[in-house]
């Protein structure tokens, strides 16, 4: 059971995956065949992004472009020319667009079939630019997600690697199981937002007035702030919220 580690309100006054080699998996089993795919796609129009990656990494960037911008690769590693060939057939890129949503999805039989000995590994390593407000939904498996210089809504869910954000300006969710969460903000969250982290820990940086009601959970770890707090009272702000299991949790003042 979690248990409510600290409960802080924050007022308005001076508050005080690393992509997968081709020859080997993320495990070092060696390959001896080998393919390799460029991906390239532009959408207009569409207001939210979402990736659904299985292995890889997916890298978005936001900017004063009026498009979103896929570039990628897909890398196959295999360890017969059969396996390779089977690699080419089952696993694929689903790209499509919808109610002004551009998706890709990552598909196979793993997402089925849990076993990990296909005799092959399929990576989508995907470097994505977006207008700055774009809404991401970002899901990812075994690799790292990151995201830089957004102010959208955000939904994104890792399993194992890293999720970064970097100089956000949004408000959502982030959740991760195995691995580092890592944000920060060049702009307080206008909105309720949820961090979470089951193995790993959670490292989230705000500018200098934030006004917010923090709520922070942790079983196995510890809860550190540079903002001067107090016990919580009437809502100051929106309400964020930090929770692991195992790992620390640091909320940091920006610059």
């Amino acid at each position: 059971m979690y248990y409510e580690k600290l409960a802080l309100a924050i007022g308005v006054f001076a508050l005080a995956a690393t992509a997968v080699s081709a020859s080997h998996d993320r495990n070092g089993r060696n390959w001896s065949e080998e393919a390799r795919e460029s991906i390239n796609r532009t959408f207009a129009g569409d207001k939210v992004l979402d990736v659904d990656d299985f292995d890889g990494t997916v890298e978005v960037t936001g900017d004063s472009g009026n498009t979103i911008r896929v570039e990628g690769e897909k890398i196959i590693g295999a360890d017969s020319a059969r396996a390779l060939d089977r690699a080419k057939q089952e696993v694929r890129l689903d790209i499509d667009e919808k109610d002004g949503v551009a998706r890709l999805y990552v598909n196979g039989p793993f997402r089925s079939n849990h076993s990990n000995d296909r005799g092959y590994q399929v990576t989508y390593n995907f470097t994505i630019r977006v207008p700055r407000e774009t809404e991401l939904r970002l899901r990812n498996v075994n690799g790292e997600i990151s995201a830089a210089q957004t102010s959208g809504k955000f939904d994104i869910h890792g399993v194992n690697g890293a999720v970064t954000m970097t100089a956000a300006a949004g408000s959502g969710d982030v959740s991760m199981v195995n691995g580092r969460l890592t944000v920060s903000f060049r702009e307080s969250p206008k909105a309720a937002s949820t961090f979470r982290s089951v193995n790993g820990t959670i490292d989230a940086t705000f500018p200098p007035g934030l006004s917010a009601d923090l709520r922070v959970k942790t079983m196995n770890g510890h809860a550190y702030t540079d903002f001067d707090a107090k016990a919580l009272t009437p809502p100051a702000g929106p309400e964020l919220r930090f929770e692991t299991v195992n790992g620390d949790i640091r909320i940091g003042k920006g610059r």
